[in-house]
Formats: C-alpha cells, structure tokens, sequence
C-alpha cells in the first residue's frame, strides 16, 4: 500500500496481504500463551489441555497460511484492474483460471445441445475478461480464480502462483532464502501434514509449545519471501502491488 509522507509518496515493505496475515498470527501467539501457561502449572496435569492449544495452533496457523495466498492473488488481480494494466502482457492462464469451471463443464459434457447451452451462459458471464488487449473494464471475479486452492503445501502455492504465469517462483524463493530455504519448504509442507493428521483424528499429531512457536516464526519468514518475490514479479511484469 502507497503512503504519502511529506511531499513523497512511499511504498510500504509489504502488501496488504501480508499485514493481515501478521496481524492474525496473534491468535497463535495466543494459544502459545496459554499452553505454556498449563505447562508451566502442571505439564502432566494439563497435558490434554496443552495438546488442544497447540492442535488448534497448527489447524489455524495453515488456516492462515492458506488465506494469506489467497489474499496475496487477490492483491494481484485488484491492482491489474485499479491500475488498468493492459492485458497483452497476460498470461493465458489468467482468463483460463477466471473461467474453469466452465472450462470444466464443457469438456466433460457430451451432448451438442447442452455444449451450447454452456457456451452461452459462459458468453453471459465471462466474455468480458477474453480479450488478449486493453484493461479489464470489470474486477476480475477472486473467488473463481482462487477456486481449487487449498492445504497450502509449498508445491500448491507453487501451482497456484503459475495461475498468473509465474513460473520462476521455487528458484526465486531458494535464491532469496539462500541456506534456510530448504529448512522453511521442509516446516511448511510438515505443517500442511501436520494440519491433515488432526483433521482426520489423529490425536497423536501434536507439538509442543516450543515447537509450535518455531514453526510459526518460520512460517512467518516464508510468508515475508514469499510477499516480496511475488509482488517483485509483479511490479516486472505487470504493475506493483504493494
């Protein structure tokens, strides 16, 4: 986001996306408080406390995780229609993304009637975003370009980043990370694991609280790379976005 100050106009560090995700991490900083509280009354006592703390830690930690993604896209597509970028530059995968599941719906219909009866509600819908020159004239609908996106493991959030064309985004992220890069995929993708196991009951898939509070710093700095390689992209290829 663009600040004025004085005379100038400064752009922030990070996006919008990015100081959301932040801010919702008290909520994690929160239930570290509170299992740490327990352990240190009685950890045997309040074990099962203690795990239900930290469970519910990692359930929203990859929760967040997940919406910041989502939000960080979001950015990307508002700024591509606020800023009027022209849409030569785009990749195709963009107005593929925007109009799937029609995609979708007519790949897997068999019927010639029913094709263009498809066809049509997808003229009615998305027609407007198919043009390979000129701004968007309408916001780019974020809910069906996000759609399918979910457990954010880093290979995912690779995928979805390439939605947009960005194809570059693990060697960007190991070249920025440097030596930690591999430490913070392998926390991201045991997180995602992690959040899986407790979903489907496993009442063994647990952390300690100490534990619980290195992932979330890791994960932090994922998140940081991550913010600044894709708005970097961005402002590249398209226009900025923080």
């Amino acid at each position: 986001m663009a600040k004025r100050h004085g005379g100038f106009i400064l752009m922030s560090r990070h996006t919008e996306a990015y100081s959301s995700f932040v801010e919702r991490l008290g909520e994690i900083d929160l239930l570290i408080a509170l299992a740490r509280k327990k352990e240190r009354n009685d950890a045997v006592l309040h074990r099962k406390e203690i795990n239900a703390f930290c469970r519910g830690a990692v359930v929203l930690l990859s929760s967040h995780v997940e919406a910041y993604v989502k939000e960080l896209g979001e950015c990307a597509l508002e700024r591509f229609y606020q800023r009027r970028v022209d849409r030569s530059g785009m990749s195709s995968r963009i107005f593929f993304n925007i109009s799937k599941e029609f995609v979708a719906d007519i790949k897997d219909t068999a019927d010639p009637e029913k094709i263009a009866e498809k066809i049509f509600l997808f003229i009615e819908s998305d027609l407007t975003f198919w043009a390979k020159h000129g701004a968007y004239s309408l916001q780019i609908p974020v809910e069906k370009f996000n759609k399918g996106f979910s457990n954010p493991a880093f290979d995912k959030i690779k995928s979805y980043f390439s939605r947009f064309g960005y194809e570059d985004y693990r060697r960007d992220f190991y070249r920025d990370l440097g030596i930690n890069a591999q430490t913070t995929q392998n926390m991201l993708d045991g997180m995602v694991a992690l959040r899986n196991n407790i979903a489907h009951g496993d009442v063994s898939a647990t952390r300690t609280p100490r534990e619980i509070s290195e992932m979330t710093d890791i994960i932090k700095n994922f998140c940081r790379c991550t913010d600044s390689i894709f708005s970097r992209w961005c402002k590249l290829h398209h226009c900025p976005i923080r």
